[in-house]
């Protein structure tokens, strides 16, 4: 696996899928290694090259030592494409990852072809806080992973995913479970997302073409967040998947993988040169 290293810090990616094809960034949300993409790369392996990040803290990337923010790890996506040689690229960010790519394309839109952002929202701070994810990321030290993320997944999946395909969820508890991620990285993780407000520069996202998607069952950041995202990005399209939570994958992988491949030829249709 490359490894982008700035200062102290190392990154480590994948870099798959077609390298002649236009770069996409990956970039995965709270606690998710690049590992947690796996159920929609089968769909982008003939698309485009995949820059397939693990996040600071999480994967074999360096652990998060003292405070973090969303611009390091902004800092840290700029590191990977620097290291892969990837002058501008089509960025797709869920949750935390969707916050992380709206700062990179805010601060460095030269670096930035295209956003799909998924499950995600301009500002963290609004609504009620989300409090069975805290609490259980606050109890994984005393249970364990194993079983702190039943107590999390009430809030990640749509109910149709609890009802039908239980071991789909299963499969995810599995893979966080070898990811391994810290405690840490989530406590760090928390605090960089309750910093992150861009409402009042959304306007200038829409410079690029952007595709915001989002769970009609998401319990952990509500739709209407996603809707309100994609209203503050003059030309945005807003894709709303019925029957799906927070985890878009899992819930509902093909319609899912429909928007991202839809996004990717609206881009490639409006002729957007890469690099």
């Amino acid at each position: 696996m490359p490894v982008a290293q700035h200062g102290s810090v190392r990154i480590h990616y994948r870099d798959e899928g077609d390298p002649a094809g236009p770069p996409l960034v990956l970039i995965m949300g709270l606690g998710g290694s690049g590992n947690a993409w796996w159920r929609l790369l089968p769909s982008l392996q003939d698309r485009a090259r995949l820059l397939v990040i693990d996040n600071r803290g999480t994967g074999e990337s360096s652990p998060i030592r003292g405070p973090l923010s969303l611009r390091d790890l902004v800092a840290d996506v700029l590191a990977v494409m620097d290291h892969a040689e990837v002058p501008v690229a089509d960025v797709h960010g869920v949750s935390m990852g969707g916050m992380v790519a709206q700062h990179l394309a805010l601060d460095h839109p030269q670096r930035v072809r295209s956003l799909l952002l998924g499950s995600t929202t301009a500002q963290a701070r609004s609504g009620p806080p989300p409090w069975r994810l805290i609490g259980s990321s606050g109890l994984r030290p005393l249970l364990g992973p194993g079983r702190s993320w039943p107590v999390m997944s009430r809030v990640l999946y749509a109910r149709r995913t609890f009802e039908e395909a239980p071991e789909r969820i299963a499969q995810d508890c599995d893979l966080r479970l070898r990811d391994g991620t810290p405690t840490v990285t989530i406590a760090a993780q928390l605090l960089a997302i309750a910093r992150h407000d861009v409402r009042a520069r959304l306007a200038e996202l829409g410079r690029f073409p952007v595709t915001v998607v989002h769970g009609d069952e998401d319990r952990l950041v509500a739709p209407a967040r996603g809707r309100a995202l994609a209203a503050g990005i003059p030309g945005a399209v807003f894709v709303m998947i019925g029957g799906c939570g927070h985890l878009m994958t899992t819930d509902a992988q093909e319609p899912t993988a429909d928007a991202v491949l839809a996004h990717l030829d609206r881009v490639a249709v409006r002729g957007t040169p890469v690099g």
